[in-house]
């Protein structure tokens, strides 16, 4: 049976699921201030070993950094649309663990990417409310192209000026 939550903890709970939905609906929107803002001021890790097929654990990032790299690939794309749902919020004082099912679409030249997963992340109460101290992707499937990354990266180098 679940826990019957407070009225504050219900507040709470809230705070931390749109803290975790503004990262991919601010990314698509390609407003990476915003992005940077759901991160800890001391940085957050990002791992995403589940796809790119390493073992090593990550290490802490910038939170400019992580946007300096989405900045990187995210524009590339004709359309990008992060949608997560089904979040399970674990509270525990001012720290508190999100897991939620991740649809990610990825549209480029008439070709999509879809990634499937789910997301676990964990966040700190600061002074200006709920942040991302750590982001895991966990991949469940993917349809269509997946090279679509690659060639997300290469239009926003070419754009840049940056050549191989």
């Amino acid at each position: 049976m679940a826990k019957t939550l407070t009225p504050e903890q219900t507040a709470e709970c809230a705070a931390i699921i749109s803290t975790v939905d503004a990262v991919g609906f601010y990314a698509d929107q390609r407003d990476w201030d915003r992005v940077k803002d759901q991160f800890s001021p001391s940085g957050a890790i990002l791992d995403y070993r589940s796809m790119e097929g390493t073992g090593s654990e990550p290490a802490p990032q910038p939170r400019e950094d992580i946007v300096a790299a989405w900045r990187t690939v995210l524009p590339g794309y004709d359309l990008t649309r992060h949608v997560m749902s089904n979040h399970q919020v674990t509270l525990n004082g001012d720290s508190a663990i999100v897991q939620s099912t991740i649809h990610a679409t990825h549209l480029l030249d008439g070709e999509q990417w879809i990634f499937l997963g789910d997301y676990e992340h964990a966040l700190e109460h600061t002074a200006d409310g709920w942040k991302i101290t750590r982001m895991t992707a966990n991949m469940r499937g993917e349809i269509g192209n997946n090279d679509l990354s690659r060639l997300a990266t290469e239009k926003v180098a070419a754009a840049n000026g940056q050549v191989d």
